[in-house]
Formats: structure tokens, C-alpha cells, sequence
């Protein structure tokens, strides 16, 4: 098995290749692949495995070169994030005969690429896995985990919120422009009360996390993944996910002010360089750090109402990351779950056996179902 990780010298790259890298035998192959040498050459130092670990120089702008690295290859994974470049990318990818994951934010324009590229998917008999790790990636896996616990699945909201020190390391341009991708397209939508609608700012549910996250209020955000749950789950009322911002200054000063400048080509540098201020001066918090999802799913199990809850935290954002796309990867490597066709892994996983891998590979996995008095 030859795997090329691209996006191996970046922060979630990195912490992807050292959780997968003890899974692979010597008979694989590990490309390391990215723009930094000398970050790739510490990267597979550091790498406990059997495998065969190279390291690549590639930036994805350059198709040709790109093609090169990936020729040969059985599995590609992407964390680069630049969904603009994804149908290219993809087309290289369904071309050189290899399977695809990427970790990038669930954005129309991703999608739209990938699912043009669908039919040709299917006919070559390749799996395609996007939206892939934390958030998109965990919170309709955990909706689909209550389902299976529960004879009806009534109300499955799923919540996220977040501590963390946006300075600890520095953040890519392309993280940077894929996020202000998602706060232009961003719209407060979710399913309540049996219909996708606008969510009124007084509607957002005020959520108490443990600490040091606290109290928080939490407004929806639109992920691929839940859209089908409502057709999966028919007994469904209400079914979201919603996530804490990054903090009042950063969500009510400057917010607004980048989603309006992330909309005008000409102040795209300036924009970039304002966010990156803005997420390091406003919104960054000083240790202890954690993010946690969860869901408290209402339904019945036996006749009687009934409550399951599955919880995720960690205080490492990378590792968050990572986890849940190796937990899913390793499922694809060993055939478990392999499936010809383009996938959202939320949707792809098996969620009892996802919880429990995420649970080995260091994550904070806390799972209950108890009746409803």
C-alpha cells in the first residue's frame, strides 16, 4: 500500500501521519509530502512504523508537480486547505487510480467538486472520503451513534465549544482563507421542529461545558453531514449542530467586519493579515485549553423515553483532528468499510467501533444511556 500525505509539514498533517504511522507494515509505503523540507525530514524522524517513510516537496498550485508526487499511489491524503483546487486535485487523484481523504472544512465550493466528479468515482471503483476529522467529521457520527442506542431518535442536537490558543503555532494562509471561505458562506440554519430553517439569534441554545470552557452560548453551524439525518433518522424533530465562538471581541467587533472584507478580491492579503491578528490577540485564551462535542439525543428504547449521550474532549486541536481521520482511515486500510463511491466520513464510519478507535488513539470518548423520569 502506497499512501501520499500532502500537507504532512502542516500542523494536522503532522499529527495525522504520527497516529497512522504505527498502523502501516513494512510492506507500505509512507510519502510525507508539503513545502517544508526540513519540517518533513524532523516529521519522519519522529514516526514509530514498519512502513517505508520518503518525503515529497510539492505545493498543490502546481498540478503537473502534483500529479508526479501522487503517481502510483493507493490512498491520498489531503490536508491542504484550498477547496478551490479540489476538483483539480481530484481529477489527478481518480486518474493516477488511488483513493482520496481530506480534512478540509465542508464548504459549497469543496463539495460541488467532489460531487461533479462522482460519477466518474463510482466507475473507476474508488472511495472517496471527504469531510474528514473533527468538525466536519465527528458530530453526525455521534447522532448516528444515539440512533443505534435508541428505538426513536427524536432530538440529537449536537454542540461544540472550544478554549484554545490560536498562538501556539502558527496558522497557514490557506487555514486562514479556508476559514474566512466558511464565515462568508456562513447562515444560522438548522432542522427544528421537523424543517430545515433560519435560526433566530434568541433561538441559539445557551450550553454549559466543563471547564475550562463554561457557559456558552452556541449558534448553529451547517455541516453536509447532518443534512440526510432527518431521512435517516424519520422519527426526527430536531437535529443541529452548534458551536461556541471565539470569544466576544473576536465574535462581535471583528467577525462581522472580516466576513463583509472576505467578500472584496481586493482586500484578500489585508483580510488574511487582519484575521491572523485578530485570532491571535482576540480570541486566543491562555491555558488550561479544551474542546469538547457532544450530544444529549432524546427518544424511547423500549416503549420509554430515554436519553443517550456521547461526549468527545481532548485539549490538543490537532490531535482532535487527527484521530478521528486515522480512526477512520485504519477502517479504509483494512477494507472494513471501504466502499466504492464519494463519502462524508460521518457518514462512512461504523459508530460504535469509530468511538471506541478514537477512544485507543488518545481522545476522551464518555458514552451513556439512561431513562428519562
Amino acid at each position: 500500500m502506497r499512501i501520499v500525505a500532502v500537507g504532512a509539514s502542516g500542523n494536522a498533517g503532522t499529527a495525522i501521519a504520527r497516529l497512522l504511522a504505527p498502523s502501516l507494515t513494512a510492506e507500505d509505503q509512507l510519502v510525507l509530502a508539503g513545502r517544508d523540507a526540513s519540517r518533513l525530514d524532523r516529521v519522519r524522524s519522529e514516526l514509530t512504523t514498519s512502513a517505508e517513510v520518503t518525503t515529497s516537496i510539492v505545493d498543490i498550485t502546481d498540478i503537473g508537480r502534483f500529479a508526479e508526487v501522487v503517481a502510483g499511489a493507493d490512498l491520498v491524503i489531503t490536508t491542504a486547505g484550498r477547496p478551490d483546487l479540489v476538483g483539480a486535485l481530484g481529477r489527478v487523484v481518480l486518474d493516477a487510480g488511488a483513493d482520496w481523504f481530506d480534512t478540509m472544512l465542508s464548504t459549497p465550493t469543496k463539495l460541488s467538486a467532489l460531487r461533479a466528479l462522482e460519477p466518474d468515482i463510482a466507475a473507476a471503483g474508488r472511495c472517496f472520503i471527504t469531510d474528514g476529522g473533527f468538525h466536519p467529521g465527528i458530530p453526525a457520527a455521534l447522532v448516528r451513534w444515539a440512533g443505534d442506542q435508541l428505538d426513536e431518535l427524536v432530538e440529537a442536537d449536537v454542540v461544540a465549544g472550544l478554549k484554545v490558543d490560536w498562538m501556539a503555532d502558527s496558522v497557514a494562509d490557506s487555514t486562514i482563507e479556508e476559514m474566512l471561505g466558511e464565515f462568508s458562506d456562513f447562515k444560522m440554519v438548522s432542522f427544528i421542529d421537523g424543517e430545515h430553517r433560519a435560526v433566530r439569534w434568541t433561538e441559539c441554545p445557551t450550553v454549559e461545558f466543563d471547564q475550562p470552557i463554561g457557559r456558552q452560548v452556541v449558534v448553529p453551524m451547517p455541516l453536509a453531514e447532518m443534512d440526510d439525518l432527518p431521512k435517516r433518522f424519520p422519527s426526527l424533530r430536531r437535529c443541529g449542530f452548534y458551536i461556541s465562538g471565539f470569544g466576544p471581541k473576536m465574535d462581535y467587533l471583528m467577525l462581522p467586519l472580516l466576513m463583509v472584507m472576505a467578500k472584496i478580491p481586493l482586500l484578500h492579503r489585508a483580510t488574511v493579515r487582519l484575521t491572523r491578528w485578530s485570532m491571535g490577540h482576540l480570541a486566543s485564551t491562555p491555558p488550561p485549553h479544551l474542546l469538547e462535542v457532544r450530544t444529549a439525543a432524546r427518544g424511547t428504547r423500549a416503549g420509554r423515553p430515554a436519553l443517550a449521550n456521547a461526549k468527545i474532549s481532548g485539549a490538543d486541536s490537532y490531535l482532535l483532528t487527527a484521530a478521528p481521520a486515522v480512526a477512520c482511515l485504519r477502517r479504509v486500510l483494512d477494507g472494513s468499510i471501504r466502499t466504492p463511491g464519494l463519502h462524508l466520513q460521518a457518514d462512512l464510519v461504523d459508530p460504535g467501533p469509530f468511538l471506541h478507535d478514537l477512544a485507543g488513539l488518545g481522545v476522551s470518548v464518555e458514552t451513556s444511556l439512561s431513562p428519562v423520569h
